[in-house]
Formats: C-alpha cells, structure tokens, sequence
C-alpha cells in the first residue's frame, strides 16, 4: 500500500496545510501590516532590483531599486519587509495667504543653452505623467491646502502671497521670458518698461485682488494710487524786497495707475517704493517726495515767490491792493485775489505738468501758515492795525446816520400807526355805544311788554283763584250744614248726646265681642262705666237693638274660641 494512501498520510498533510495558513496570516497581520495614521502618509522604498541610472533618486518602476514616487495614504497596507522598507512622512498644510514653491530632485538636467539664454530657467514637466520631466524649480506653486510630498522627490519653501488692496495696483516684474533686448522703441509705452512676456517689468498693472505667485519667476510689489496730503515745512524763497520767507506748504498728491510701473522703476530703491509720509523719519523715505515733488516745490517756489513782496504774504484781506496806488489783482473770473491764491496758482500751474510727465498726479497745492520776518511782521501789522482802525471810524460814522435816519423813519412810522389805531377805536368805540343803546331799547320795550302781558294774566288769575275760593267755600259750608243737619236729626232720636255717643261706642265694640267677664272694679270695666250707667235725672231708654250691659261677665272674643 503507498504511503500517500495512509490515512496518516493525509492527516498531516492536512495539519501541515493548516499551520501553513496560520504563519501566512501571522507574517501578513504582524509582521507585513502597516497602519497609516490620518495626516500622514507612506513612502516605499525597494530593496532589490536593478540600480538606478547615475545622479538618478527616484525609481521609475518596482524593477528597480530604491524609493518610489507614489505614496500610499493613511489606511492600512501590507509590504513585505524582505522586498520593502518605508519612511512615514507628515502631510504637508499651506495656511490661507501662503503658497509652495517646489523644487524636483529628480528628472532629467535642464538643457545648459537654455541656462546660457537666462528666458527660461524652470524645470518643464507633466502634471499626469510626474515621472518624466526635468529637475529643478517648478514654475506652478501650490496654494492653500493639504499635500502629501515626498520629501525624496521633493523640495519645497513656503512664501507669502501677495495681496493688493482696494487702492492699490501691483507692478509685476518678470524673471522668467523673453528677451527686452529685442525690442523696439515704442511711443505707446516707457523706456523702463516691458509689454507682457517679456523679462523685466511689465507695462500692464496688476488689479486688486490675492495673488500667490512663484518669486522665482516673477514678483509683484503694490503701489498705492491713493491721495495723499503731506504739509512740507522746509520750503523757504526769498520775497521781492529781500526777506526769507518760509511758509507752510501741503501739496496733495496721488500715483498714476497707469504710470506706476515706470514711476518704480525710476524711484525705487531695491525693488522697493516707500509711500509713507505720516512722519518726518517717512517723508525722507518717500522717494516720490524727496526725488519728485520737493525738488520741483523749492525751484518753483523761489521762482515765483521772487515776484511779491513780504507784506503781500502777510495782509489777510483779499481786496487790500499790493500797494496804496494799485488796483486789487482780480483772477479770470474777476474776484479779488491775494498774493497767496496768486502763488498757489502759479505754482500748481508749474509744478503739475512736470510731475504728471513722471506719473505723480498733483492735485492741490496750498500756502499754510507764513513766517515773515519779526521786523517786518510788526511794521506790516501796526500798519494793518491803523488801516483797520480808520476803516472802522468810517463804518461806524456811516453806521451812525444810517441809525439816525431809520430813528426818524420809525418815530414817523410810529405816530402814524398810533394815529390810525386811535381813530380805529373811536369808529369802534361809537359803533358798539349806538348797537349797545338799540339792544338796550330794544330790551327795556320787551321788557315793558312782557309786564303787561304779566299784570293781565295776575288780574285774570286773582278772579279765577277768588272765583274758585268763594265756590270751594259755599261746597264746604254746604257739606258741612248736610252732615250737622244729619247728626242733629240722629241726636234727636235719642235723649241726649251721651246717649247718642254711648249708642255708637256700643255699636262698634258689640260685633267682635260675645261675653265679657270682668269686676266692676276693674280697669278694663272702669272704661265702660261711664256707658254702662244712666245718666242722673235722665230716663233710661235704649234702642231695642241695643243689648243690656252686663257688668260681672268675662269676655272671650270668637277669634279666640
């Protein structure tokens, strides 16, 4: 029987399969798993194959020895530490307002004629195909985000971007292009200045905005197009009569856009253009001022300033002639000027176009405050002073009789309002006594009216009410003859009027009681008593109706029974 037939055989082929599997999964999980954790990521680096070419870093392919340019990302992966070996590498973050300038370390050498000819410089490559290309600076840089670059491959150095703000434009000086020296003279742009594609400065300006930009290849520096005002406290000219005056200049004065380029390039020192002039330390700085502005205010200024005397730069009244003699200096629309709108004219007229040719756009220029001098200020100013003074004397004279006519006018006017008022309220005064002395008449012949209508309706009603009385009377007197005429005939049929009142009394009290018990020394009989006996000397007759008292009786009311 063969041995593969032995059921031991396959047993331990089977437990040897078994173990097998068991290693290959410990090797994978322990010894070839890799944990990539986020933010970072892996390099491979092969330790067998075929040696690189000379001067060569990156392998082209896993034929070949040494480390790859593609990285794996954070996750987990799986290389066999016999064929691989790694380096973790740490992503790379480009905050906003920076960028990456990257240098290949690998590639092909840049052709040495093109070196030689300084138009370009940069390494060429293909973004989809990294592998081929040459080595050196790239031209593209890479903005704000996240990469992973493989520092074998790769080298980088941040830089800032440049940002141009809202009053601001760029000047863009190309390191990288053409070459000027090809070009012809041209009317349309400066001398200092190269259209685009062309090494050096660029005659277009850039706008405001963020650019992020390789500074290996080109630059740009803002240049502010703003106005500014800055008060110069250096210029000094020499009046026509001899005296050093220095006054208080402020020029205000802005950039041509257009002409900012060339304006760099003439004024800048190292490729920088200093515009601040808040301070004194700034405004010597200020190449634009010191190399532009200053010098054309201090010629101009001593020109023109030789043309008037010190006491024209002092009087403060625009109408005050220059002399007693002369007229007052009118400008072109025929307002009186004085000497210092004169010079500020002129010096703006002079200094303007001269400036506009180097691109400084000068907008105003003003004469501040002037420093005569002490001398001639206080002769100048006692002289003023008396012109002032005589001047007022005639104003206040002028003044005075105007006071006085307008007295006269008023106190006419016055009199003739009160004139009119008062006959006014006469007219009123007579009106309303002849209306009040109608009214009155017209009332007290009412009033006369109304008390005889008054006096009728009294007599009429004294008739009616002593009618009314006398007949109320007689109705009385006639009721009461009825009823005494009545009660006599009653009285008569009895023998007296105590009877009469016994026999009522009686005929009252009988209906309610049925027997009365009672003394006849009682209080309740002693109110009876006097009915209940004859009177003295007086027959005893009663009507039959009448019952008999009975003096010795209770009485019991039927309500009670």
């Amino acid at each position: 029987m063969a041995f593969y037939q032995k059921p031991r055989f396959w047993i331990r082929a089977f437990a040897l399969l078994i173990a097998l599997i068991v290693v290959q999964q410990i090797w994978q999980w322990e010894i070839e798993r890799v944990e990539v954790p986020p933010g970072k990521f892996l390099v491979r680096i092969h330790k067998w194959g075929k040696d690189l070419p000379e001067g060569e870093i990156i392998a082209p392919d896993e034929s070949f020895k040494g480390v790859m340019l593609e990285v794996l990302p954070e996750g987990r992966h799986f290389l066999n530490p016999l064929f691989w070996d790694y380096d973790m590498g740490q992503m790379v973050a480009v905050p906003p307002g920076e960028c990456l300038v990257l240098t290949r370390k690998f590639g092909t050498q840049i052709p040495p004629e093109r070196l030689v000819e300084g138009g370009d410089i940069l390494a060429h490559h293909d973004p989809d195909h990294p592998q081929q290309g040459e080595r050196g600076i790239v031209k593209e840089v890479l903005t704000p985000a996240s990469y992973r670059l493989n520092k074998f491959a790769y080298s980088w150095e941040p830089t800032k971007a440049v940002e141009i703000k809202i009053n601001q434009v760029g000047v863009r000086t190309l390191r990288v292009g053409k070459d000027p020296a090809a070009l012809k003279d041209s009317d349309e742009r400066g001398p200092y200045v190269v259209p685009a594609g062309y090494r050096g400065v660029q005659q277009q300006t850039v706008p405001p905005g963020t650019y992020y930009i390789n500074p290996y290849v080109e630059t740009i520096h803002p240049v502010e197009v703003r106005s500014h005002r800055v008060e110069l406290t250096d210029i000094t000219f020499p009046s026509r009569d001899g005296f050093i005056l220095t006054p208080r200049v402020v020029v205000e004065y802005a950039v041509a856009p257009e002409k900012a380029p060339e304006l760099m390039v003439r004024l800048a020192d190292e490729g920088m253009l200093h515009q601040e002039d808040v301070t004194a330390e700034q405004q010597q700085k200020n190449q634009i001022l010191q190399k532009v502005i200053l010098p054309h205010i201090r010629g101009y200024a001593r020109i023109e300033g030789s043309n008037f005397d010190a006491r024209d730069f002092i009087l403060s009244d625009a109408s005050m002639p220059a002399s007693d003699t002369d007229a007052p200096p009118v400008d072109a629309d025929g307002r009186p000027t004085n000497a210092r709108e004169r010079m500020q004219r002129a010096l703006l007229a002079k200094v303007k176009d001269r400036c506009q040719t180097l691109g400084v756009e000068i907008r105003a220029v003003t004469l501040a405050d002037l420093l005569p001098p002490k001398e001639l200020s206080e002769q100048i100013v006692q002289r003023e002073l008396a012109r002032v003074e005589r001047e007022k004397n005639v104003a206040l004279v002028k003044q005075n009789k105007a006071q006085q006519e307008l007295a006269s006018k008023m106190g006419l006017k016055q009199q003739a309002k009160e004139k009119v008022a008062a006959e006014t309220l006469l007219v009123q005064a007579t009106t309303k006594a002849e209306q009040l002395k109608e009214v009155e008449k017209s009332r007290l012949e009412q009033n006369l009216k109304n008390a005889q209508v008054e006096l009728e309706a009294a007599r009429d009603q004294a008739a009616a009410t002593l009618a009314k009385g006398e007949a109320e009377a007689k109705v009385i007197t006639l009721k009461n003859e009825a009823e005494v005429a009545g009660l006599r005939a009653a009285v008569q049929g009895f023998t007296s009027a105590d009877y009469f009142a016994q026999y009522h009394m009686l005929e009252k009290l009988a209906p309610a009681l049925t027997e009365i018990f009672a003394s006849d020394d009682s209080d309740f009989a002693r109110l009876f008593a006097g009915y209940m006996t004859l009177p003295k000397g007086k027959p005893s007759v009663q009507p039959a109706e009448q019952p008999s008292p009975q003096p010795a009786a209770v009485a019991q009311s039927e309500e009670e029974q």
